[in-house]
């Protein structure tokens, strides 16, 4: 019986960091947003991206050309903003 339990509570703690390994991120440049609708899209590179925000206070103060990074899940085949903030720069190399 200690081992049943032992092998639930090794897959309930996996479970809980699997969502946190699940969190991806995107950076680009804010194309639209849309506060009411609770919608981002970014541009990357040639790709539009767009995002779904369940709480749209994420985004209040995203303005279009805002250079941003967004972490995201994924929730029934959409992209659903976690965190919104300043685009990260990316590292030097070199001298």
């Amino acid at each position: 019986m200690k081992v049943v339990k032992s092998i639930v509570v090794i897959a309930l703690v996996l479970l809980a960091f699997a969502g946190v390994a699940l969190a991806m991120e995107q950076s680009g440049v804010v194309k639209a947003v849309d506060v009411q609708k609770g919608m981002l899209t970014l541009t990357s590179g040639t790709i539009d991206v767009g995002f779904d925000c369940e709480q749209g206070s994420l985004i209040k103060d995203v303005k279009v050309g805002d250079k941003v990074t967004v972490e995201y899940t994924e929730k029934g085949g959409k992209k659903v903003v976690t965190k919104v903030g300043p685009q990260k720069a990316k590292a030097q190399v070199g001298c």
